[in-house]
């Protein structure tokens, strides 16, 4: 018996994603298949790392994860950004290299697990024009246009941390630029999700993409 979460490992072949495996093994009871479970499975894992092989041999439709509450991490070998960027708009929560060095792993999976998600930094503006064009002609599950009653209930530094998020800054920068810890980023952030009525960092960079945040910081 364990208490640990679990976490699935999916690729088409054995052994693939093994340095992952035995790294995460270590916080995380790990399982490991060839394709993804039937969907009524799905909610007994915390976060399922995919092989970006399936989904370029057309295996597995990235966009059909989507119907899934499950987290989807995808490792690739030298992925092209444009598919690291659909990967996100389709319901992934970041891309990974499998080849990582261990420091990177921990620390993607450890963000993803704090609700964050995983891919450059330069990316971040793309996924979000690229879903603010979709909400255009799709109209999906985004956020509704900000209230600014909402924002001016954010203090000063909430709205600074907000500036950087609508930035694509992650949080290790953010607690940089802004001389505080990591730690008080993330309560920060737990507290503008909640002002503000949104799930996620993404969604909140989409809500504040053309938000003058400027306008709204006159309190100390």
């Amino acid at each position: 018996m364990t208490d640990k979460k679990t976490i699935l490992f999916v690729a088409p072949q054995p052994n693939q994603l093994n340095n992952w495996e035995q790294l995460l093994s270590l916080n995380f009871a790990v399982m490991h298949a060839q394709q993804l479970p039937d969907a009524t499975l799905m909610s007994q894992y915390v976060l399922i790392v995919l092989d970006a092989a399936l989904i370029d041999q057309g295996l597995l439709d990235i966009s059909s994860i989507k119907q899934f509450q499950t987290k989807f991490l995808i490792v690739g070998q030298q992925w092209p950004e444009d598919q690291q960027v659909h990967a996100l708009v389709g319901g992934a929560v970041g891309y990974c290299e499998i080849s990582a060095p261990a420091s990177i792993i921990l620390q993607a999976t450890e963000s993803i697990m704090q609700g964050d998600i995983w891919i450059q930094r330069h990316l971040v503006h793309k996924v979000i024009g690229l879903l603010v064009k979709i909400t255009a002609t799709q109209q999906p599950e985004l956020p509704s246009p900000i209230d600014t009653a909402a924002l001016k209930t954010l203090s000063s530094r909430e709205l600074d941390v907000a500036k950087l998020i609508r930035q694509g800054t992650c949080n290790k920068d953010i607690a940089s630029t802004l001389f505080i810890s990591e730690r008080t980023v993330k309560a920060h952030l737990s507290s503008i999700f909640k002002k503000l009525n949104v799930s996620d960092r993404l969604h909140l960079g989409i809500l504040l993409k053309d938000v003058q945040i400027e306008l709204f910081q006159q309190h100390d």
